[in-house]
């Protein structure tokens, strides 16, 4: 069950496209949207020429701050209009990074919406926030490129699927958002029929399992046609008009870095369709 939605807004035009699809959503599952604004500390509190002044440092936080409730307003306003329940937080975040604090309230939810474009001059923002989203909320994430739109209820839902625990984690997470979806296509990329991988009939077992759900399923391998996996999966997902690709979001930290898998990386880059990522 879906009861309630996290969207973290980062001031881009892609935190309509966020909220348009968390209003349907909330809608269709009768759940609550919690949207966050953070304010962050903008001030390096020393320069290559020493302290700054406390006045330029609070004068630069009262800017930011000012911002941030502008942008909770606005958001405040568009969620009124609509028949759910719904609030928006405006949190300090002076001590933690802006996407540690949206990690971390994304705890308290079911399902984190996050809009972007990468292309975008805001995006090292949104690839941030999505990183610390996927890898350390244990929350799903559901990634919408600027301007996509998330049909609802769901009409057709692409499943990218290996045997791994995050494939396996986005397969479960999905279910909540298949409630009145009754058709999901399993996507395999050239799957090992081998044990300890798809078994002697790829893609069986797991399209049994969804059957058992009341789900009508489908199961197409995929050859990898010389492309990676991310390409591979989004021009399939272009060419029978999918509304949704589910995929495990593969990612790990290298020293104090968080970095993407590759497929996970190529997708988050590159889709124009709304992605449901797990960890």
């Amino acid at each position: 069950m879906i009861r309630e939605i996290f969207v973290p807004l980062l001031d881009s035009p892609a935190d309509q496209t966020a909220l348009d699809a968390a209003l349907a959503l909330a809608l269709a599952h009768e759940a609550h949207i919690a949207a966050l604004v953070t304010v962050a500390n903008p001030i390096p509190l020393v320069t290559e020429f020493g302290y700054l002044p406390l006045e330029v440092g609070q004068d630069q936080y009262e800017a930011a701050r000012a911002h941030a409730e502008n942008q909770a307003t606005q958001a405040r306003r568009q969620l009124a209009r609509e028949l759910v329940s719904s609030e928006v937080r405006l949190t300090d975040s002076l001590l933690l990074w802006s996407e540690e604090t949206a990690a971390l309230q994304a705890m308290h939810a079911d399902l984190s919406l996050l809009g972007g474009a990468l292309s975008r001059q805001d995006s090292p923002r949104v690839d941030l926030t999505f990183k610390r989203l996927l890898l350390h909320s244990g929350r799903p994430v559901l990634f919408l490129p600027e301007g996509a739109i998330l049909p609802v209820p769901l009409r057709r839902v692409v499943m990218a699927w290996k045997p791994t625990r995050e494939a396996t984690r986005a397969l479960h997470d999905l279910l909540p958002l298949l409630r009145l979806t009754t058709a999901v296509e399993i996507v395999m990329i050239d799957p090992q029929v081998a044990e300890g991988r798809h078994g002697e009939e790829p893609g069986a077992d797991i399209a049994a399992h969804l059957a058992r759900h009341g789900l009508s399923v489908t199961v197409t391998s995929l050859p990898r046609l010389g492309l990676q996996d991310g390409p591979a999966l989004l021009r399939h997902v272009q060419e029978v008009g999918a509304d949704l690709l589910v995929m495990g979001g593969y990612g790990h930290a290298r020293w104090r870095e968080l970095v993407l898998g590759g497929a996970t990386r190529s997708v988050l880059e590159n889709a124009i369709t709304p992605v449901l990522f797990s960890h």
